[in-house]
């Protein structure tokens, strides 16, 4: 199973992400911020990325 992992702070867009893609068969991560996105990549690797470009802390 391809993994994602989604980072994004508006929650709602977010929550909708994860929703939409582990309907479609992902292993979805998901994180609010730049420093949780961290910390989920260097625990484990994903094949694709879905980084908002405008985080608070990123």
């Amino acid at each position: 199973m391809k993994q994602i992992l989604i980072v994004e702070d508006d929650s709602f867009l977010n929550k909708m992400l994860a929703y939409n893609l582990t309907a479609d068969g992902y292993g979805v991560t998901s994180t609010l911020n730049a420093r949780t996105a961290a910390e989920a990549i260097r625990q484990r690797e994903f094949d694709l990325v879905l980084l908002d470009i405008n985080l608070p802390d990123g």
